[in-house]
């Protein structure tokens, strides 16, 4: 905005110099021709029509046009620095939205791993205990026992639960990025997707992936997610195809999903939090995320997000 206005201050003196020096010319023009006695002399023949009353009129004429251009630009300006304003004040409201959804977001991440770690160090713990127990009762009790059929039976009903447990504790909070690194984290999330829906699933990781950053990871891991969620659900699909590249020459990383499902009308269809979360948890890194047509038939999910995140780009730049 600083810019803009030392830009505009720098015009305005070079139009004002050059309207005077256009007056200087004209005045010395006029002094060394003697203009105004050669058109006055020309004007009183015709003095019959009040011709040479003409000059005053068209003074008067340009001194009103002068006033009205003057106060046109009054306005003008005026509008623009309201716009300015305006805009400014956007750009803030904008920047503290995301700061809110970048904190919303990391409240939701750390919630998630309080309760899979309240899930794991209770429940999980706990059914394993039981199950422990059943199959100690199992081959202790006499054989072909209806007490030993209520002890398997316990034992496989906490087997199941562990199981339960697990696949939740994986979807509150993926250990294997920690363990793995993104790209193990979202191999692993393909190999279970796969699993569970029996759609093929391909994950094609290239370029620069090696230090993104736990936010920028959590975020692409959680994008991959949601959409394989909603191939699940919506797709109808028979393969998937995910794409990861780095690019440390724009310092930018592309995340690719597709299907190869019936699609939707992007148009027709009304986002939901699915898609919206998505689309937030990329802008808040500075990043953005669109849905279209795949040329597989389905669904394309892009996003492209800076390897940095804002907050970390300010930082180095107030150094």
């Amino acid at each position: 905005m600083h810019k803009g206005i030392k830009s505009s201050a720098r015009r305005r003196r070079l139009e004002g110099a050059l309207i005077g020096t256009t007056a200087l010319l004209t005045f010395l023009v006029s002094s060394r021709t003697e203009l105004y006695e050669r058109l006055h002399a020309e004007l009183t023949r015709y003095e019959g029509f009040q011709a040479d009353e003409l000059v005053f009129v068209l003074l008067s004429v340009l001194a009103g046009l002068a006033v009205f251009s003057f106060l046109r630009w009054r306005e003008a300006r005026s509008e623009l620095m309201s716009r300015v304003a305006a805009e400014h004040a956007l750009q803030q409201l904008a920047a503290r939205n995301r700061e809110l959804a970048q904190t919303l977001i990391g409240l939701q991440e750390a919630e998630r791993r309080r309760i899979a770690h309240e899930l794991h160090d209770h429940f999980g713990q706990s059914c394993n205990a039981i199950r422990i127990d059943a199959v100690f009762l199992r081959t202790t009790l006499p054989s072909a026992s209806s007490e030993q059929a209520a002890a398997a039976r316990i034992a496989e009903t906490a087997d199941e639960l562990y199981q339960t447990v697990r696949g939740l504790l994986y979807e509150l909070r993926p250990a294997a990025l920690d363990s793995l690194g993104l790209v193990g984290a979202l191999q692993s999330l393909c190999e279970s997707w796969e699993e569970r829906s029996e759609v093929s699933c391909a994950l094609l990781p290239s370029g620069e992936l090696g230090e993104l950053g736990e936010q920028i990871s959590i975020a692409l891991y959680r994008i991959v997610q949601e959409s394989l969620s909603n191939v699940m659900k919506h797709a109808h699909a028979g393969h998937v195809r995910i794409m990861l590249h780095g690019k440390p020459e724009s310092g930018r990383v592309d995340l690719t999903i597709e299907d190869d499902g019936i699609g939707h009308d992007v148009a027709r269809v009304r986002a939901g939090l699915g898609w919206l979360g998505m689309k937030e948890r990329a802008s808040m890194l500075g990043g953005s995320l669109s849905i279209g047509q795949s040329r597989l038939g389905g669904v394309l999910v892009t996003c492209s997000i800076p390897c940095r995140p804002p907050a970390e780009q300010d930082e180095e730049d107030t150094q």
